[in-house]
């Protein structure tokens, strides 16, 4: 059987399927895992479920000379905290979750456009801390979503189902930048330049991986 190790606490729906392949144990913190921690993952188990937050760089692989480890199944889509080129020539797979937290993602894009467009965090301390006065014609005066214009940076699966909200759900037109043109159930003009498409905006949605690629994508540039 798998000696296999889990480094946080995850529903336990996945712990009894986990216990089905092997000896399993799970790191009971909920905080990233030291490099000491992940050196010795690599040394003592098969297979380690790591998560974001648990950097698996070149240098924790260059420290273990024969790793016992052969998978590293990430829980999570992302995976740019983990050297997966180092991990190869460890002979170490690496997995992720692709899709499994789309919707939900998508979901909670549209909910933070939601309070902010209309205030919702702010109107809420207000009531919460007893201070609500009651309201009036000009307080807290937000923006209508409804008909307004999203451009979508990044149109994978994340930034498709964004844009499947949008449209069907507020009537949004859909403006977006990508890689490549995409072939889409719903009407979206495409731009190649990011500036172009952000110009077009009344919200921006950013769905792209992180990682190096991607860091400062939205700049002074963008916006001025």
């Amino acid at each position: 059987m798998y000696k296999i190790l889990i480094t946080r606490p995850l529903p336990s729906e996945i712990h009894q399927k986990a216990n089905v392949l092997g000896d399993v144990t799970t790191r009971s913190k909920t905080t990233s895992m030291s490099e000491q921690e992940m050196i010795s993952a690599l040394q003592n188990y098969d297979i380690v479920v790591p998560t974001l937050g648990d950097v698996f760089s070149a240098s924790i692989f260059l420290q273990v000379e024969n790793p016992r480890c052969r998978l590293l199944a990430n829980f999570g889509v992302g995976y740019n905290h983990i050297d997966v080129n180092t991990a190869k020539k460890k002979g170490i797979m690496v997995t992720n979750t692709p899709g499994a937290v789309t919707d939900a993602t998508a979901d909670i894009a549209i909910t933070l456009m939601l309070m902010t467009a209309r205030r919702a965090g702010e109107g809420e301390r207000p009531v919460r801390n007893q201070e609500w006065k009651g309201w009036h014609p000009t307080q807290m005066l937000g923006l209508h979503i409804t008909g307004k214009k999203a451009t979508i940076i990044g149109m994978g699966r994340i930034g498709q189902a964004i844009a499947h909200r949008c449209h069907f759900g507020f009537g949004m037109e859909i403006f977006y930048s990508s890689r490549s043109e995409k072939k889409l159930p719903l009407p979206a003009k495409y731009f190649s330049n990011i500036n172009e498409a952000v110009s077009q905006a009344d919200v921006v949605f950013l769905a792209v991986p992180g990682g190096t690629a991607t860091k400062h994508l939205i700049n002074e540039g963008v916006f001025f």
